[in-house]
């Protein structure tokens, strides 16, 4: 066996050796309890509403009439008695405003506030977030958005956890809802970069700098956010959770990242051109990094799509070898044990993480096309961030720098 071949085979045992890590990660962090359930974890037992801070559930809403609606009726059924909800109209251009007075009128939690206009240099919800919270009096803030559907106990839930792990800042992945076939055959993957990226228990490390937040489900202590100046601080960002997260670590708040599957759903794109160009901006917002990107598409390309791409290589010689009555070599044997080996590895570790986030596991059948949907959306994001310095999103486009951030 040549020298190259042995290079190239323990090359490739290096990968399968990450995938066994990704799984023993898995199982660490069931152990641990970061699967918020009712009934279970740190707040098995659950807190008397009387002795429950007050709770403000904040929604940026930008052009959102046909879901607010469903959002507000989701937030208004919470088992949590010490509840309101601030509805900022981010200078939308339909009813959306209109759905939020009828529902403010009916219901007296429910407040909404109007903004006209948008400064130079600001992300429009950072800048709505910001301005609406600046007369809230509750003790918690809860930043949602309009496609996030809470179930009834998820505030209360939220509460008891963060106070349960002494926790400022807790955060949520929620789970992953679908409607069509690109969804279903694309979401799941597009979350497992993030989740590569920051789905490390050191998040939850305070000696770690690595942080991560999910906007739609974010939850921090009012003093907190406005000693670290919210949404102010991180105004230029594109995707406002990930850096604020890292800025509130940073400044020495205590953050709590878990898996909220069973408390929060979320669809935010309904079809194959809006999965394509709003992951994009996510992965510009969140890796931030031109050789992140980079990086990402060549774990695509060898982590998940070489053992396909070789068994089709393998079909072939060993049906050429048998058809010539060839002796079949030893490296051609290696080649097929680590390629059976790592496609194994690859889907235990994919099966759990499309249970993790609720995900069809059936569209696993699906997951050499999901990796080359990712690897192109990937590489858009790459463009946008190195090449072309700007970004699209509803109906603007931003000139940004190359770490992601605003300039005009």
């Amino acid at each position: 066996m040549s020298v190259e071949t042995i290079l190239l085979l323990a090359g490739w045992g290096a990968i399968c050796q990450v995938w066994f890590w990704l799984i023993v990660a898995q199982r660490r962090a069931r152990r641990d309890g970061l699967f918020l359930e009712v009934g279970t974890g740190a707040a098995a037992v659950p807190t008397p509403q009387d002795d429950m801070p007050t709770v403000c559930v904040v929604i940026a809403a930008r052009n959102e009439s046909e879901g607010l609606a469903i959002c507000l009726k989701h937030v208004l059924a919470q088992d949590y008695a010490k509840l309101s909800v601030l509805v900022i109209d981010d200078r939308s251009e339909d009813t959306t405003y209109e759905i939020a007075y009828e529902f403010a009128q009916s219901d007296p939690r429910v407040q909404v506030e109007r903004i006209d206009h948008l400064p130079p240099k600001w992300m429009g919800k950072s800048h709505a977030l910001w301005q609406g919270t600046r007369n809230v009096q509750a003790d918690w803030l809860l930043f949602t958005d309009v496609d996030c559907h809470l179930t009834s106990h998820a505030v209360r839930r939220a509460i008891e956890e963060a106070c349960s792990r002494n926790a400022q800042f807790l955060t949520l992945w929620p789970q992953q809802t679908a409607g069509g076939f690109w969804e279903h055959a694309t979401i799941p993957l597009c979350g497992g970069i993030i989740a590569l990226w920051f789905g490390s228990q050191r998040v939850n490390n305070p000696r770690s700098r690595l942080a991560f937040a999910n906007g739609q489900f974010l939850l921090i202590k009012h003093e907190a956010y406005e000693l670290i100046n919210g949404h102010e601080a991180v105004r230029s960002a594109i995707i406002e959770d990930i850096p604020l997260a890292e800025h509130a670590k940073k400044s020495g708040v205590a953050c709590w990242v878990a898996s909220g599957r069973d408390l929060v759903s979320v669809r935010m794109y309904d079809n194959y051109n809006a999965i394509v160009n709003g992951w994009a901006r996510i992965y510009v917002g969140a890796l931030r990094n031109g050789t992140k990107i980079a990086l990402s598409i060549l774990w695509l390309m060898f982590g998940s799509l070489l053992p396909y791409v070789v068994a089709l290589w393998l079909a072939v010689a060993f049906y050429s070898a048998w058809s010539t009555n060839t002796k079949i070599s030893t490296e051609l044997i290696c080649f097929a044990a680590l390629c059976a080996n790592h496609l194994i590895l690859m889907m235990i570790a994919s099966y759990r993480f499309w249970g993790m986030g609720g995900c069809r596991r059936i569209d696993l059948i699906w997951y050499p096309l999901s990796v080359c949907v990712v690897m192109r959306i990937l590489a858009q994001s790459w463009w946008w961030l190195t090449i072309r310095r700007s970004i699209p999103w509803r109906n603007t486009r931003y000139t940004i720098d190359r770490r992601g951030k605003i300039v005009g």
